[in-house]
């Protein structure tokens, strides 16, 4: 009778277990974004809410890749999964989990292409640069990753995640159009304890240990709203120890009990969403060591079912989808710049190219005329082009005399020197990931030159004269100059050969003239441009 009841026990289990366990259905999406959302009621669940283990894998049909991905909490007895698509065609998932509610469910997707050209997908690498997917099979194109930063106001100058409390679209938007104004592809926000409790800081300010939804919610809208409007946000998880805004004084500490549940959650919440990437925190020297941050890093990147770049501003972490942080702080940190930015081009150079396996990013924060910094417009635009001549340095800018998002402040005095880089640069797709420095084709300046010899990037500073020692090209190749100082304006230099000239400027300045078809921009609209005049071309 034992053995009779214990059979009938398995078989109820089973029982229960197959009518919980259910076919989802088919959703439609669209490549990149928005993502798919499902929720599942497991009102029967005791314990922690967060704490509950569940995957959802998602299977291509065609191709076979896989994205495993955790569920979260939500509240009311809601536990849910998101997906995004990187590759067209039909998917398939199943749910994974010891809690029987939330085990062997079962459902299809199927992904279509994304009409809208804003829309990219994950931030990634190739070598030393940053790298986006974009199209319908996550073709890698070269990204310029500059971060710019407003003063929200508060006593510490940071974007918190409390401003996008109320308005949050509105305000993410504004944050937005502010990066492009001003020629940025990316905002930062700051989270610290707010992971855990919307408004708390400082880890004295609260007594959670589990994540904070609303605080998410916030949080990934503003994250759709900047990836709608092409623009990226890079967060940063934490802070200083010397202001509390740390997971020290949380439950376990450091990478303890409260702080792995977060980041459990931070992948199951945020990681199925392109357009972010995080870095630790800043003063890291405080209050973390190369194992704290090797096991931050580690744990993100295990629990993710989609990649995301991570930076420990100031240190190198273990290999991995991880980005070079550098920082002016503390006097063992390993990755140094100096306040105010890098003193000139070779410096940058210097650091993008001592790691050839990443990008790298000056996380300290070149912000304008910031006190005891001596970064002034004509700094930062000479940074910014200095950063991308070197092969894509990515960069963090900002302004902090007002607020020149939600306050009156322009901001910057000529916006339109930053906005001028990103046209030429982003809008005409110049930065390519083949490209790399080669300056002996050029006196007293730079250049990027593409492996196959088809696309040259020439920056000089300073000058009415620009040689261009094009003698390896392959083939004829139109050609347009601009005035870095000025708003975005092409001078037609014409059709050059595979020689050795000398392109005159019509007046002194800092000019780039770009050598090429490239993949966006007027050079690609006509083979047929007129050559140069031989009054602007002096062969050497």
């Amino acid at each position: 009778m034992i053995k009779i009841a214990k059979f009938s026990s398995i078989l109820l289990l089973f029982a229960l277990h197959q009518v919980n366990a259910a076919s989802l259905g088919n959703k439609t999406g669209k490549m990149w974004a928005p993502y798919l959302e499902w929720s599942i009621s497991n009102p029967s669940n005791s314990g922690n809410e967060y704490d509950v283990l569940a995957t959802a894998t998602f299977t291509h049909s065609s191709s076979g890749k896989k994205h495993v991905t955790e569920m979260f909490f939500d509240e009311n007895n809601s536990w849910k999964f998101r997906f995004t698509g990187t590759q067209i065609g039909n998917w398939s998932f199943v749910t994974n989990s010891s809690d029987p509610g939330l085990d062997g469910h079962t459902g299809t997707v199927t992904i279509s292409k994304n009409t809208n050209s804003k829309i990219t997908g994950f931030l990634t690498k190739s070598g030393n640069k940053f790298a986006l997917q974009t199209g319908d099979n996550g073709k890698l194109e070269a990204f310029r990753l500059n971060v710019v930063q407003f003063d929200d106001s508060g006593p510490y100058k940071h974007a918190h995640i409390t401003t996008f409390q109320t308005d949050t679209i509105n305000k993410a938007k504004a944050y937005a159009k502010y990066a492009k104004d001003n020629g940025m592809s990316a905002i930062y926000i700051m989270l610290t304890n707010n992971w855990l409790k919307l408004g708390a800081y400082k880890y004295s300010e609260h007594n959670s240990q589990n994540p904070d939804p609303e605080t998410f919610r916030i949080l990934e809208k503003v994250i759709q709203t900047a990836h709608a409007e092409g623009v990226r946000v890079h967060l940063w998880a934490w802070g200083d120890e010397a202001r509390e805004w740390t997971p020290i004084g949380i439950n376990g500490g450091t990478n303890g009990s409260a702080d792995k549940r977060l980041q459990r959650y931070i992948a199951a919440r945020i990681g199925p969403l392109p357009g972010w990437s995080m870095g630790y925190g800043f003063d890291l020297n405080e209050w973390t060591n190369d194992n704290t941050r090797s096991e931050w890093a580690n744990y993100l990147h295990d629990h993710f079912g989609w990649d995301h770049l991570l930076s420990t501003r100031g240190y190198k972490l273990p290999q991995g989808n991880n980005i070079n942080g550098y920082s002016s702080q503390g006097g063992s940190a390993q990755l140094r710049t100096v306040d105010g930015g890098p003193k000139n081009y070779n410096e940058v150079l210097g650091d993008i190219s001592s790691d050839n396996s990443r990008p790298s990013l000056y996380e300290e924060r070149h912000i304008y005329e910031r006190e005891g910094y001596s970064l002034d417009m004509n700094g930062t635009r000479k940074l910014m082009w200095w950063n991308t001549m070197a092969g894509g340095m990515g960069c963090w800018f900002g302004f902090f005399k007002q607020d020149p998002v939600f306050g009156n402040d322009p901001g910057y005095p000529n916006p339109e020197q930053l906005r001028t880089a990103a046209i030429f640069w982003d809008d005409n797709q110049r930065f390519m990931l083949n490209m790399s420095p080669s300056n002996n084709l050029t006196t007293n300046g730079y250049v990027l030159k593409s492996s196959d010899n088809k696309n040259y990037v020439f920056y000089n500073e300073n000058t009415s004269s620009v040689q261009l020692n094009l003698s390896g090209m392959a083939g004829s190749q139109p050609a347009i100059a601009i005035d870095t100082k000025k708003a975005y304006s092409e001078i037609n230099v014409g059709t050059l050969n595979s020689s050795n000239s000398s392109w005159q400027a019509p007046y002194k300045s800092d000019w780039a003239i770009a050598v090429g078809k490239f993949k966006g921009g007027a050079q690609n609209q006509s083979d047929n441009l007129a050559p140069a005049s031989p009054s602007d071309l002096i062969a050497k």
